[in-house]
């Protein structure tokens, strides 16, 4: 029987991506807004998803790609928007990585004891709005990336 190498890195545990999820959908309830949050590994792997009642069917795919986005760039996706706008010089890089990308606000990296754990992802509301419940899941984790 093979052994278990011991963990090198900091991992996001089922219990801490609800945490996160719940907290985030709570502000959302909150604040009126019908959403979608999902909640991904450093893998970049759905871990917890909710989607509230009367979310748009579309929030489920953004919130995901959100979380996508801003694992791959270790960032908060709308760190993409001034560079993949129409002058800028990743134009284009958007329609890029299977159509994944989302370049405007609503999510972050989940940072943890230092490492990047996974990511947040947010739609259903405003950029602005998105961007707020996203923070609620970061807080409840107390995720170094949270109100940034």
């Amino acid at each position: 029987m093979a052994t278990i190498a011991p963990k090198h890195v900091r991992l996001l545990s089922h219990a801490e991506a609800r945490t996160a999820l719940d907290a985030a959908l709570a502000k959302a309830e909150e604040i009126g807004v019908p959403s979608s949050v999902a909640v991904i590994d450093a893998g970049r792997d759905l871990v917890a998803f909710g989607r509230q009642d009367d979310a748009q069917l579309i929030t489920a795919e953004v919130a995901i790609n959100k979380a996508y986005t801003a694992r791959s760039v270790n960032g908060p996706s709308s760190q993409l928007e001034e560079a993949t706008k129409a002058t800028g010089p990743l134009w284009g890089l958007q329609h890029g990585v299977s159509g994944r990308l989302v370049t405007f606000g609503g999510g972050f990296p989940i940072i943890l004891d230092g490492f990047v754990v996974g990511a947040i992802g947010v739609g259903g509301g405003s950029v602005e709005q998105d961007v707020e419940v996203a923070q609620a899941g970061l807080a409840a984790l107390g995720s170094a990336e949270a109100q940034q």
